[in-house]
């Protein structure tokens, strides 16, 4: 596949979606057409991570066979991409760094989003410069996956984990689906239908020789298959 054209587009509303994706499942698809309609988005970038910091590089697929297979997974989705902006780059994968990368070409006028699973955002405070992050992006920080819904228990935690780690400012609104700042940017709560799939549970299958053509798009599975990963 060709390198990723980062920031180079006319699109105004877009968001950034990191991760390992090893392997890309059904869960993520979902999450990102849900934040995709929610948000009204022209375009969500799919974006590897070369050298996660914060993960176990044990069972971790090579990281151009993760972009093969997201870019594989994506496939008539026009408005997700797949990105090789962190692979093209050495080193250790941050998110900060990647987030400047595309302000530095985007129109001025867009409207960006940073996309993350309610249980990375709360260990956030443990990223490279995360404090930054709050100053160049507004946050989509969606539910669990086995549950889909947001109590009011969790908003009410993510507020004081926010509050206590990022700034004091930061204030839910009256619907309690997003933390506003005086100067920061916004972090919202989303809600994303629960899909019962997990990257981990997909390698336990393939190490147990049964099908995993239920949490993975068939493109992937062949992959994965012919390339003999995870195994």
């Amino acid at each position: 596949m060709k390198s990723c054209e980062f920031g180079q587009d006319p699109a105004r509303r877009i968001a950034l979606f990191g991760g390992t994706f090893n392997p890309i499942h059904r869960g993520h698809l979902q999450a990102a057409v849900d934040v995709l309609a929610q948000f009204r988005l022209d375009l969500i970038y799919f974006i590897p991570s070369a050298v996660p910091p914060h993960k176990s590089r044990g069972q971790l697929a090579a990281a151009q066979e993760r972009l093969e297979m997201v870019a594989l997974a994506l496939a008539g989705h026009a408005q997700l991409m797949a990105c090789d902006v962190e692979i093209q780059r050495q080193g250790p994968s941050y998110s900060i760094d990647t987030v400047r990368r595309f302000k530095q070409t985007a129109d001025p006028d867009c409207r960006l989003y940073f996309m993350i699973g309610l249980d990375a955002f709360m260990e956030i405070h443990t990223w490279r410069a995360f404090d930054l992050l709050f100053a160049e992006t507004a946050f989509i920080v969606m539910s669990r996956p086995g549950s889909g819904q947001w109590s009011r228990q969790m908003r009410r935690q993510v507020a004081l984990y926010v509050q206590e780690h990022i700034s004091s400012e930061y204030r839910l609104d009256a619907e309690e689906k997003a933390l506003a700042h005086p100067s920061l940017r916004k972090v919202h709560l989303t809600s994303v239908t629960p899909v019962d799939a997990a990257s981990s549970h997909i390698r336990d299958l393939i190490r147990q020789g049964r099908s995993i053509v239920p949490w993975v798009a068939p493109a992937v599975a062949d992959y994965i298959a012919q390339r003999g990963l995870y195994q």
